[in-house]
């Protein structure tokens, strides 16, 4: 039952602008809705702003939950899903259940079986609104559900994350070393040395303090010179 989506990874909302001063270097990236995780089911668990840090909510409503299904790709058109606002806290539930899972294998913890149970169940309850159809010597999954049905988003995602299990590529599962950010991702760099959600934002927000610890605030350097060097 695979998912058959591939999210865009790409900015979708402004970030805040940086200032000249050291608080604002600390002000995390992940202001809101971001693509930058490589799968949809980490983008998908990014939907919280500055997870260790201030918190931001980005699925609050069904107007967010809408906006994010459509700009990953899963709402085409003017389709929109209609959760209610129990739905709104499952959602919510299965994320935060996909957080615990993916943080712990970004530390190298062992796949838990008790996280593989829950995530199949999560699966069930949702397999039998899809099926296979096969149209013009084609087969893909197709819905059977109503379209304003709100798991077809949270099914891709269910989809998504399944896969990146059964892959493997869990182990490449890292998450960014900003101070606050806590934003999970799939490290597909070379070398498997990515540290930042995104080196744009938080990777040069890291360079930011630096530069003001070592420069600015010793009096070797200033402000406009920190900047610079970000």
């Amino acid at each position: 039952m695979a998912s058959g989506v591939s999210p865009r990874h790409r900015v979708v909302a402004s970030l805040a602008t940086q200032s000249s001063g050291p608080a604002q270097m600390e002000q995390s990236s992940t202001h809101g809705i971001q693509f930058i995780a490589g799968n949809l089911a980490l983008d998908f668990v990014n939907t919280v702003g500055e997870r260790a840090g201030d918190r931001r909510e980005y699925l609050s409503n069904a107007t967010e939950f809408n906006r994010w299904a459509r700009t990953a790709g899963l709402l085409r058109g003017g389709a929109r899903v209609r959760p209610t606002r129990e739905y709104l806290e499952r959602v919510r539930t299965v994320r935060e259940e996909l957080h615990r899972l993916f943080e712990s294998l970004a530390f190298g913890a062992p796949v838990s079986a008790r996280s593989i149970a829950s995530l199949n169940a999560r699966i069930a309850s949702i397999a039998p609104k899809r099926q296979l159809k096969c149209e013009n010597n084609t087969v893909a999954w197709v819905w059977n559900s109503s379209a304003n049905d709100p798991d077809r988003v949270l099914g891709p995602v269910l989809m998504s994350a399944a896969e990146l299990l059964e892959s493997g590529l869990f182990r490449r599962v890292r998450q960014c070393e900003g101070d606050r950010c806590g934003w999970l991702f799939l490290d597909r760099s070379p070398a498997g040395h990515r540290r930042w959600c995104s080196m744009a934002d938080c990777g040069n927000r890291a360079k930011a303090r630096r530069y003001y610890r070592d420069h600015v605030a010793s009096g070797r350097g200033t402000v406009s010179d920190a900047s610079a060097g970000a």
